[in-house]
């Protein structure tokens, strides 16, 4: 089970490293630019200059809130998969099972979690592309 942690793990750093230089840091350079203009005008006062600030940082706080919401759902997948097999193999489990029951019975539970993680690590490029288009549509 650590090694396909450590494979998630990987996939997921890879995708959102990629998720970030195909446009979040489009959008942090736009952020900053736009604070940059606030602080710029000095006809701002203290007040309306932390509302400019702001209003500069909503579309990055907004995309960052959606690759969550993205990234949880499919986390809530892989728990909802692997749940599946625990159920699964509970469900085989009869009496007072031997200890090499049980070591059967972990094993096919693993075995199953570890397609469920291979699965949805596979799903990740299609979870990449769709958040890519609707962060750079808007």
């Amino acid at each position: 089970m650590e090694e396909d942690q450590r494979r998630m793990d990987s996939a997921m750093y890879n995708v959102l490293n990629d998720i970030d230089k195909k446009c979040l840091r489009k959008l942090q350079i736009q952020m900053h630019q736009c604070s940059i203009d606030c602080c710029k005008d000095n006809s701002k006062n203290i007040e309306s200059l932390g509302k400019c600030v702001d209003s500069c940082s909503k579309e990055v706080a907004q995309s960052r809130n959606y690759i969550q919401n993205e990234f949880s759902k499919w986390q809530q997948r892989i728990q909802r998969c692997i749940q599946d097999c625990q159920d699964s193999v509970t469900d085989k489990i009869q009496g007072n099972p031997s200890e090499a029951q049980i070591s059967k019975y972990t094993k096919e539970a693993e075995a199953c979690a570890s397609r469920c993680i291979s699965k949805h690590i596979d799903l990740l490029p299609q979870l990449s592309e769709k958040i890519v288009t609707n962060i750079n549509s808007h």
